[in-house]
């Protein structure tokens, strides 16, 4: 009685575990690939983004920057002006990019930061690419999901 109830648990368990190890390995082999295509086309879309940010908002040096805001803003007083990104100060040659809203931040900060789906200036929430409207769609499994901040 003992060997017959024994084979049955054989006969049960054995075909589950099999079926079991092919589930997992059918999944691991449809999504492994859909993972590293992902990574692709992430960075594609942040490279858009980047392209989309050179045309509409120009790089330029900080020293030339606030020439030109000096001129439009008269009294204003760029000595010592920082980037709210890095936390580090402007020199005169540091590649900026100034944004409508009047802040300014290291060329590089504010393409990492943008790339990374910000859309909104990191002081005011402004737009960053001026008269820029983001269209509703349903998020895609490669976007990140919205991040909500309480101030």
């Amino acid at each position: 009685m003992f060997q017959n109830e024994s084979r049955s648990a054989v006969i049960v368990i054995l075909p589950s575990l099999f079926a079991l190890v092919v589930v997992v390995l059918l999944v691991v082999v449809c999504l492994l690939p859909r993972f590293s295509r992902g990574d692709r086309a992430i960075k594609k879309h942040q490279q858009k983004r980047i392209e989309c940010l050179n045309s509409k908002v120009k790089a330029e040096q900080f020293v030339d920057w606030a020439k030109k805001e000096q001129r439009s803003r008269p009294g204003s007083s760029f000595s010592t002006v920082l980037c709210v990104i890095c936390l580090e100060d402007f020199t005169e040659s540091s590649q900026i990019r100034g944004l409508g809203c009047h802040h300014v931040f290291h060329q590089e900060c504010l393409d990492n930061w943008f790339s990374r789906w910000n859309e909104y200036c990191p002081l005011c929430h402004r737009p960053i690419i001026p008269g820029a409207k983001r269209t509703r769609k349903s998020r895609r499994w490669d976007e990140p999901p919205p991040v909500a901040f309480m101030i």
